[in-house]
């Protein structure tokens, strides 16, 4: 369905495309992939025709699900026009799992898709979906809807696959005024309690708040202003928001980026619960997406971690606004031979080749995806890697989808979802590499301790004779 155009030779590519999943005949939205990480334990065996088999109908394990994982694995879904399909992660290869959610090809359409799941005792998951139905054989007649699905928590643990099956059953509808854009969430403090909070933008300008209730297993339309001031100003303004992204640290400090129809950007700054600074620029195109990043990949934070913002537009290259705590939005910087393919749809960021640093990747309309590394001691960045497909890409993700250790890359286009390999003798080099520099450190540490050892045996031999 596509060919290669790398920048480097073939050995030394980065990904190596695994498989294709086709939509069939129908397509998807820029907003139709999600991933999500469950505790929800799975139990389908690997399929006679994986990983083409698409699961319709889940059997009845042979054993009950006990207990939940002690870590949460992480999952995908995307959506066509009226199909969702999750991919769910398994040791060695994953499941594709068709959910039925009762929407009727040709008259319903999902614009947009998000999920997650709780943190209590008992996982819930929720699956949210913006969609648009038509009214009239020509379509002439919109209706547009916010769904929410959750799963079955007054019942045994199920596994993850049964969960996902029966999801149908509980769904929560909010009608919207104006089509729908841009899904995601976030938490809030509401109440006294943390609560999920799912953020909806719309064409009028407004950006809607729900809030999920996990003791009363219910969805609470909430007022976006109590929370983040910034979203209320621009749905009076009516400031047509495009994409929003969130960024939490674990000092109770939080980030958050708008992207504009009209080119606007802003960016706010949170502080317990309180917003503290906003930032705003406009640029000379509709915003496509916002990406918040960290570029030292660590589970640790240190005061010196910068954070990073990329900004796409339709019109004008992929952005990145560095070191934004500090600098705002008044350094900008365009990332080379972004604006040769059309316009950039999409962003996302993940470390390629395991030096711990984050590289970006961008997909275009023009069927590419870039991914860019920065040059060592600079601010500068160059093209790692480049890649055309046969339709326009739409949305990017990674996660391990087989559990062998290392996150395979999502590329969502018009039509379709390949799944990329990162390129396993690479990783075996890196791994190599690692091993040794630990071997050397350890062999390092214990020279040091017999020097400490024979320096403290000469000092008590010094004393001695001067005895």
């Amino acid at each position: 369905m596509s060919a290669f155009h790398p920048v480097s030779s073939t050995e030394d590519e980065l990904f190596k495309e695994t498989h294709y999943a086709r939509y069939g005949v129908e397509r998807t939205n820029i907003y139709g992939l999600a991933t999500f990480e469950s505790r929800l334990p799975t139990f389908l065996d690997r399929q006679e025709e994986f990983p083409s088999h698409r699961v319709v109908d889940v059997p009845t394990p042979e054993k009950p699900a006990t207990r939940v994982l002690k870590k949460p694995v992480r999952h995908l879904v995307a959506a066509s026009a009226s199909e969702m399909t999750s991919h769910l992660s398994r040791d060695g290869y994953w499941t594709s799992l068709h959910l039925d959610l009762g929407l009727e090809a040709g008259q319903v359409e999902i614009i947009a898709v998000d999920a997650v799941e709780t943190e209590s005792a008992a996982p819930t998951v929720l699956l949210a979906i913006a969609v648009a139905e038509r009214h009239d054989p020509e379509g002439h007649s919109m209706q547009y809807a916010l769904h929410f699905f959750s799963t079955a928590k007054d019942q045994p643990l199920p596994y993850l696959e049964q969960a996902l099956a029966g999801i149908r059953d509980s769904c929560h509808t909010i009608p919207m005024a104006s089509a729908p854009m841009h899904l995601t969430h976030t938490t809030v403090q509401y109440q006294g309690h943390s609560r999920l909070a799912f953020l909806l933008s719309s064409m009028d300008g407004a950006v809607h708040m729900t809030l999920y209730d996990p003791d009363r297993q219910q969805f609470i339309t909430e007022t976006v202003s109590d929370h983040f001031p910034i979203l209320s100003q621009l749905s009076e303004s009516r400031t047509r928001v495009l994409f929003l992204s969130f960024f939490d640290r674990p000092n109770g400090q939080r980030v958050m980026c708008a992207g504009g129809q009209d080119g606007d950007v802003i960016l706010a700054f949170y502080k317990d619960g309180r917003e503290t600074r906003v930032e705003k620029t406009r640029v000379f195109s509709p915003i496509t997406s916002t990406l918040l990043f960290q570029p030292r990949v660590s589970n640790t934070v240190r005061e010196d971690d910068q954070l990073h913002l990329v900004v796409t537009c339709a019109i004008e290259q992929a952005i990145v606004y560095r070191s934004i705590e500090t600098n705002g939005l008044s350094k900008g910087r365009s990332l080379p031979q972004s604006g040769y393919y059309d316009s950039v749809l999409c962003s996302h960021v993940m470390d390629v080749d395991w030096d711990g640093e984050r590289e970006i990747l961008i997909g275009t309309y023009g069927r590419q995806v870039l991914i860019y590394k920065q040059v060592a001691g600079t601010q500068d960045y160059n093209v790692l890697w480049r890649r055309q497909f046969a339709y326009p890409i739409y949305r990017m993700a990674h996660l391990d989808l087989n559990r062998d250790g290392l996150d395979e890359l999502i590329v969502s286009t018009m039509y379709g979802i390949h799944i990329f390999q990162p390129n396993m003798r690479r990783a075996r080099e890196r791994l190599l590499d690692v091993l040794q520099h630990v071997e050397g450190s350890k062999r390092r540490i214990a020279e040091l301790l017999l020097e400490y050892r024979h320096q403290k045996e000469m000092e008590k031999a010094i004393v001695f004779a001067s005895q």
